[in-house]
């Protein structure tokens, strides 16, 4: 839960950031932000909580190794693809609102997923 949380309070820096303006079409990808966290992070939780390894950065290490690959080239790959098409979008509103909120959303959630969450639970998990 905290890393979802995390990738969403980020994405909210990230939209300072990136001057993106708070509106509908933002709030909906702010949403969608905490949907793909979720998905991310409830693979490296399930791998972790179902691991028969003995100790917690075994069972972390484990998780990671297990599924790792798995979101990294099935789930991120396969959105980056998607979210880089929008990059030459002639519409500011697919480039401001579509491409560079899900690209971030991305880069964050994937961040978040593979490098918080697995060092989250083998110092603080079961």
């Amino acid at each position: 839960m905290l890393s979802v949380t995390m990738c969403a309070v980020d994405m909210i820096g990230s939209m300072v950031y990136l001057e993106i303006p708070l509106n509908a079409i933002s709030l909906v990808n702010l949403l969608l932000s905490v949907g793909i966290a979720v998905e991310f992070s409830a693979n490296i939780v399930q791998a972790y909580t179902t691991s028969k390894e003995v100790g917690r950065a075994n069972k972390a290490r484990n998780a990671l190794r297990k599924t790792g690959p798995a979101i990294v080239s099935g789930i991120a790959m396969t959105n980056f693809v998607g979210v880089i098409v929008l990059a030459a979008a002639k519409s500011q509103l697919f480039v401001v609102f579509y491409f560079r909120m899900f690209f971030t959303i991305n880069v964050l959630c994937v961040a978040h997923t593979i490098i918080f969450l697995p060092a989250f639970l083998a110092f603080l998990g079961d």
